[in-house]
């Protein structure tokens, strides 16, 4: 199935949208890949440490819209003065591989760069080799972890990291 992607919009998360991002999330995790039933929880802490940031000018939280129904988000926090943090960024399956999680990512840097940070973060597993291969193709450097179980799962913990260009 091939996506028009001159139809995908881009707009900032509202608290409405908590319940999709949500939903997207723990379905997809626990249905695709397998996690166990206690994800949701990890989900839905992760929303209420986002959402404490919802108004700070440095996070950025990101929702894409192809004809207005929701299909991706991102979420992006300062960890640090200098550094901060990707997190929750899913995109339905439907319309991976055609440039529009690269898109958001984009986004994303751009964002971090025009707030003066000098890196991001962002931590998947190995498993998800779609997700480790879009971060190295946007310069991430990434370390692998050791063996774990997470989630019911047995993978590796894949931190990336992108240095951004001094602003100085």
């Amino acid at each position: 199935m091939s996506i028009e992607t001159s139809t995908i919009t881009f707009r900032d998360y509202r608290a409405a949208d908590r319940n999709w991002v949500a939903t997207a999330n723990v379905r997809h995790y626990t249905i695709v890949e397998g996690f166990e039933s206690g994800f949701a929880d990890a989900v839905s802490e992760a929303l209420d440490l986002l959402e404490k940031k919802l108004e700070d000018r440095a996070s950025c939280f990101l929702i894409a819209e192809a004809a207005k129904n929701m299909i991706g988000c991102v979420f992006f926090t300062a960890e640090t003065i200098t550094e901060g943090r990707l997190r929750l960024f899913y995109l339905d399956e439907s319309y991976r591989g055609q440039g529009i999680g690269r898109a958001m990512l984009d986004r994303i840097i751009e964002h971090a760069q025009g707030e003066g940070f000098d890196r991001i973060r962002v931590s998947t597993f190995d498993r998800h080799v779609n997700a480790c291969r879009l971060y190295q193709s946007a310069g991430f450097q990434s370390v692998i972890g050791e063996p774990l179980i997470a989630f019911g799962q047995s993978m590796r913990q894949a931190d990336f990291e992108l240095r951004l260009p001094d602003h100085s």
